[in-house]
C-alpha cells in the first residue's frame, strides 16, 4: 500500500476532490508513487482526510478517466503504468502531423477490409464495359439531359409506385396546367 501525504485546504476555493486528485496526479508524476502501487481505498483514505468517501470516490474517478490510476474492483485501485513521454526534436521541414495520412503507394495487404481481391477481378471485362461506356458517350448527342430524368428510371418508379402504394401513374410529366388531365 502506497503512502500518501494530501493535504486539504478546506477553506480554499478549489474543491476538496480536486485537491485530493491534483495532490495524488503530482504524487505520481513526481515518481513518489510507482506503477502498480496500490492506493488506499475510498473509505479510508476518506477517514484519514475527514471527508466523505464520496469525495475520495470523485478523485479516484477522474484518476482512472485520465489513466492515471486502474479500478480493479474488489481488488483495488492501482497506478495505472505511464510511458515516458517520447523527445523528439522538432524540425521546420518534417510534415506537421506525419501519421494522419496512409501512404497510398503501398499495395493493399491481403484481407484487407474494404479492398477486393486484385487476382479475382475481372480486368477484361470491366475495360470492355468501360470502353463501351466511353464510346455510347463520345457518339451520344451533345446537349442538356432531360430534366425529368431518364424514360427507364420514370417508367420504373411509376410501375413501382402503381404496384407498391395503388396509384395510377404514368412517366410522362404534364408541362402545363392546360395539358394536365381534368380531376
Amino acid at each position: 500500500m502506497a503512502t500518501l501525504s494530501v493535504s486539504l485546504d478546506r477553506a480554499g476555493r478549489i474543491p476538496l476532490s480536486a485537491q485530493i486528485y491534483g495532490s495524488i496526479r503530482g504524487a505520481i508524476e513526481s515518481g513518489q508513487l510507482a506503477a502498480g502501487a496500490r492506493l488506499p481505498s475510498w473509505s479510508d483514505l476518506a477517514a484519514q482526510l475527514g471527508v466523505s468517501r464520496g469525495t475520495v470516490r470523485a478523485a479516484y474517478e477522474r484518476l482512472i478517466d485520465e489513466q492515471f490510476a486502474i479500478g480493479l474492483g474488489a481488488a483495488g485501485t492501482r497506478v495505472a503504468a505511464r510511458p515516458l513521454p517520447a523527445t523528439t526534436k522538432w524540425s521546420p521541414d518534417a510534415p506537421p502531423l506525419p501519421d494522419l495520412f496512409y501512404d497510398f503507394s503501398t499495395a493493399p495487404l491481403a484481407f484487407q477490409m474494404g479492398v477486393p481481391s486484385q487476382d479475382a477481378f475481372p480486368f477484361k471485362l470491366w475495360s470492355r464495359i468501360q470502353s463501351r461506356a466511353a464510346r455510347r458517350a463520345a457518339a451520344a448527342p451533345v446537349g442538356y439531359p432531360d430534366p425529368r430524368g431518364e424514360p427507364e428510371l420514370r417508367q420504373e418508379i411509376a410501375s413501382y409506385l402503381g404496384v407498391s402504394r395503388g396509384l395510377q401513374c404514368s412517366p410522362r410529366k404534364y408541362s402545363s396546367r392546360q395539358d394536365s388531365p381534368a380531376r
